[in-house]
């Protein structure tokens, strides 16, 4: 046999073994093929500011995302983990549970950047742009806070549009980089001409959060501008009297929460609404129907300036279509005034105490309350983890003490439940029967089931007293009491 002939057969031997194949027997020489891999999950969508952070790993709408192996995007430009801080608004591509997850991609995009104009009690001005803070703003110094901001400072701000016509800052920090007056701010384009175009913060602005951009010698549209388009106006000169930017570059964003068809949770101000069927909040049109969960609150409670957060499928079109709707304001107090202190901003109810702001709802004015006066509040957790900060505040001629928050620890064997460093005591089997007690969206539990259900840190549960002697500080006896979700 020649030597071409004999490597031939070799490769031959080495190829039937490698593939399992025999001389002897009458199955095939060939393997099966392998089983086909199953496709990856594909990635899902979260926008938000960022609640917490440590090394290796982000919060964003309550999801715990490791970030090891994550592309790390500020403005565009990859930098790293390091750059991420405490109430950055980021959009980030995860795989996760709804719970935890890994982060394959966190972006950040700045609301606002320029010179501080002035300074007030609860906001401040950029560029001519209103950003108001509350409590929960992150700012670079906490401890100074909005008193370590100043006029002509240069910053850059995180946040959403809001009800009022302007932003709520969810992260302000200083920012030395730019020229003296330049500013960005970005926006919806409207009525676009040859040489500019409206620019709305969102798309239910009102005429003080409308813009009139024109461009700047120099300046060009840039291509694919059309109405509708999200963008970023960078200007020279301060914004001019009657609203008018000169710009002097205009860049093209994409303000969507994720990518159509795609998986998709977000969170912001409701800034308008139909009803509870369609809402807009963050710029980006909410749509609900008989199949969406409400969680931490029910659909009469959507009004205008609540903040919430909604999760489902983003069309094509830029609609979500929300399987779930959840309240981020979801305290809910109801009960007698006391304590109440108009001159320090706060009041308290049921043991608690209410701190209101600028940006308290006041459906009944603080310096009207007085002792006794009976009060429903819905609010947030403060700072300092144990007040109230009330979103909206209104009369009631409802006697019932109401505690609602999320329950931070459970005893079924004493049937209690902490919610607010408040006890909340079930009723006996004699005075709650089962039907007292309901799961999300009303079904009937037993005790076990309600109690099995219950995750601490976790479940918002809402608990009701019979009448206004069941809440004697600091305990409630419960005549009823449902779950309300997830925070």
């Amino acid at each position: 046999m020649k030597p071409s002939i004999q490597i031939t057969a070799a490769l031959a031997i080495l190829v039937l073994t490698a593939c399992g194949g025999s001389s002897s027997g009458s199955g095939s020489s060939t393997a099966p093929p392998p089983p086909p891999q199953a496709p990856a999950a594909p990635a899902k969508f979260t926008t938000g500011a960022i609640s917490a952070q440590a090394p290796g790993s982000i919060q964003v709408n309550n999801l715990n995302l490791t970030t090891a192996g994550a592309t790390i995007l500020i403005e565009k430009v990859q930098k790293t983990e390091s750059e991420l801080k405490p109430g950055m608004v980021v959009k980030v591509r995860a795989h996760h549970d709804g719970r935890n997850g890994e982060a394959l991609e966190i972006a950040f995009e700045d609301a606002v950047k320029g010179k501080v104009g002035t300074v007030g009690t609860s906001t401040l001005t950029v560029g001519g742009q209103t950003v108001r803070v509350d409590d929960s703003t992150e700012f670079e110094d906490n401890a100074g806070r909005l008193g370590s901001i100043h006029g002509n400072d240069r910053v850059r701000v995180s946040g959403v549009p809001d009800d009022r016509g302007g932003l709520r800052a969810t992260r302000v920090e200083k920012n030395q980089a730019g020229l003296a007056d330049d500013f960005e701010l970005k926006g919806i384009v409207s009525g676009q001409g040859a040489t500019g175009f409206t620019l709305k913060l969102s798309p239910d602005a009102g005429p003080a959060d409308t813009y009139t951009v024109n461009l700047l010698g120099g300046a060009t549209l840039p291509a694919g501008l059309a109405n509708g388009s999200f963008v970023e106006v960078r200007s020279l000169k301060p914004i001019q009297a009657g609203n008018i930017i000169e710009a002097a570059s205009i860049t093209l964003e994409d303000h969507l929460p994720g990518q159509a068809q795609s998986e998709t949770e977000f969170e912001g101000i409701v800034t308008s609404a139909t009803g509870s069927t369609q809402f807009i909040v963050a710029g980006t049109t909410v749509t609900t129907g008989p199949g969406t969960t409400w969680s931490g609150g029910l659909p009469d409670d959507l009004v205008v300036g609540v903040k919430m957060e909604a999760e489902g499928v983003l069309g094509a079109n830029g609609v979500l279509a929300a399987s779930k709707v959840s309240f981020r304001a979801n305290i809910r107090l109801q009960g007698a005034v006391a304590e109440p202190l108009a001159g320090a901003g706060s009041f308290k109810v049921n043991g608690i105490l209410i701190k209101v702001d600028a940006l308290t709802d006041q459906r009944v004015s603080l310096v009207s309350l007085t002792a006794g006066q009976l009060v429903q509040v819905r609010g947030t957790l403060g700072r300092d983890g144990i007040s109230v900060v009330a979103i909206r505040m209104e009369s009631t001629n409802d006697n019932r003490p109401i505690l609602q928050g999320v329950v931070t620890a459970k005893d079924s064997g004493t049937s209690t439940l902490t919610v607010l460093g408040k006890t909340i005591t079930m009723a006996s089997a004699s005075t709650m029967g089962h039907s007292d007690v309901s799961g999300v969206d009303g079904p009937a539990l037993s005790m076990s089931d309600f109690f099995a259900a219950i995750t601490a840190g976790q479940t918002v549960i809402k608990a009701r007293g019979k009448d206004a002697a069941a809440f004697v500080d600091p305990t409630l006896t419960a005549k009823e009491a449902s779950l309300e979700g997830q925070k």
